[in-house]
């Protein structure tokens, strides 16, 4: 028994002591503090104070658009099988950890023999419990293989809140653009409703030129009137043009909405676009944080630095399977012919133990094949990483861009819009007294309808942009 400890105790001592395989350098995935321009008026700010630290119950303050984002993450099947996924990878380390452990089989046996010429029979019956193929994890071959699958649940826990991410932005800007289309419909029905009043005023002052088909034109008065009030229906007509479009881009908004949330149909309840600009719902103070940090939060960087982690790990188990394993393997059973034999234990038991040294002969060919293919991979996942921090940087600069860009384009507009307003005004007062050409309203009914349709376009576009601007940096759900 001495010398099966001495054996045993040689055994963990030598694994103890034995060199690891790890290839992995961290300097791989190291994140270029310069790899992004920002554009001009756009300045870096301590990180403590970045908006990729916000909670995305703090960054959005509408409580219509909290309730949808709540649903959409108890309710999206998208998430859901990410999830799962991320379940799976879990289930993968469970499994891996009994490799560790060696194979115990327990047998309870009984065997007879009897020769036909003998009447006397044998009989051998006992109770055994035995260790098959224990690997010692001399290289680490097994440490190794766990830790892919650890660094395969860290990639999938970042897969999967890339796509919360993604599902928080898609349902945010589905919101926006819902609230800016009601602000467009508001607009065309307000439109419709000056037309509509405009063209009862010229048929109180030309009844003769509105009720009559066929107007004669005697005089260059009743002509002009005439024309006046064709073209004022034919702008009218314009205006209810849009409005069947506007609607149904709505109807269309409301269901990719509920398809986020899972379901067929379902009340989008939202704010007025006046309320969402009287209201604040975004800091316009964008504070972006330095970009080393910045970058390092976008789950997609995150999720392609632990597969560059998994990769290693993967190919380091394979390096560690060409050289030799180290097994141990024994049995503890008791065996006696006679029942009544086994009060005397102790000396009825048999065990033996057996160390193996096996060393890959025939195989090394294809484990070396292997084990490249694995460094291929590797490679390939470093670039993977580079790419993805890479796109992840253009996408901060093109945002960051987009977004200076719309909120000049949006103080023009809403001056040009306040401009051709009063426009409009004047030029009604104007012509009632006669004292501007009709042309000169419709002109500027035309004008203000145009206006107003790009100026709810562009909020569309802001609010898009303020949306997008958090989901490149992350969107707070690493948090």
């Amino acid at each position: 028994m001495n010398k099966i400890f001495n054996v045993i105790i040689g055994v963990i001592i030598a694994t103890i002591s034995s060199c690891s395989i790890n290839t992995y350098d961290p300097a791989l995935t190291t994140i270029d503090v310069t790899c992004y321009r920002l554009p001009d008026s756009m300045h870096l700010v301590n990180d403590s104070t970045s908006m990729a630290l916000m909670l995305w119950q703090d960054y959005y303050s509408d409580y219509y658009l909290h309730n949808l984002i709540d649903s959409a993450i108890s309710r999206n099947l998208s998430l859901h099988n990410a999830i799962l996924q991320v379940n799976k990878a879990e289930s993968y380390i469970s499994r891996s950890n009994g490799s560790f452990l060696p194979n115990v089989n327990l047998s309870i046996y009984q065997n007879q023999m009897k020769v036909s010429r003998n009447p006397s029979a044998y009989n051998m019956h006992g109770v055994g419990l035995g260790i098959s193929d224990w690997e010692i994890d001399m290289w680490s071959r097994l440490r190794n293989a766990k830790k892919s699958k650890i660094e395969a649940l860290m990639k999938e826990q970042a897969v999967m809140q890339s796509v919360k991410v993604k599902l928080i932005a898609d349902v945010a800007t589905l919101y926006y653009r819902l609230v800016g289309l009601d602000a467009k419909l508001k607009a065309i029905n307000e439109m419709i409703t000056m037309n509509q009043h405009y063209l009862h005023e010229l048929g109180s002052r030309y009844p003769q030129s509105l009720s009559n088909k066929e107007v004669s034109f005697s005089t260059v008065a009743v002509g002009r009137s005439a024309l006046a009030i064709e073209q004022a229906k034919a702008e009218l007509y314009r205006s209810k043009s849009l409005k069947p479009r506007i609607e149904n881009d709505i109807f269309i908004t409301e269901n990719a909405i509920n398809l986020l949330l899972s379901r067929s149909e379902g009340e989008i309840e939202r704010i007025d676009i006046e309320q969402v600009v009287t209201s604040n719902s975004f800091n316009d103070t964008i504070d972006i944080g330095i970009p080393a940090h910045l970058i390092s939060y976008r789950p997609d960087v995150i999720a392609a630095e632990y597969a560059v982690r998994e990769a290693f790990a993967i190919k380091d188990a394979a390096s560690a399977a060409m050289y030799p394993r180290i097994t141990i393997s024994g049995n503890l059973a008791t065996e006696e012919s006679l029942y009544g034999s086994w009060k005397n234990f102790p000396t009825s038991v048999v065990y033996n133990l057996f160390a193996g040294l096996t060393q890959p002969l025939f195989r090394k060919k294809e484990l070396k094949h292997d084990l490249r293919i694995k460094e291929i991979t590797t490679h390939q996942k470093v670039a993977d990483f580079k790419q993805t921090l890479l796109k992840a940087c253009i996408d901060v600069s093109n945002v960051l861009a987009n977004y200076k860009t719309n909120r000049e384009v949006i103080a023009n507009m809403a001056k040009r819009y306040d401009a051709l307003f009063n426009a409009y005004t004047f030029s009604r007062q104007l012509n009632l007294t006669n004292r501007a050409d009709y042309i000169d309203v419709l002109a500027a009914q035309g004008q203000l309808l145009n206006a107003r349709m790009e100026l709810s376009d562009a909020m569309i576009a802001y609010y898009t942009n303020r949306v997008a601007i958090y989901r490149v940096l992350g969107g707070g759900a690493m948090l």
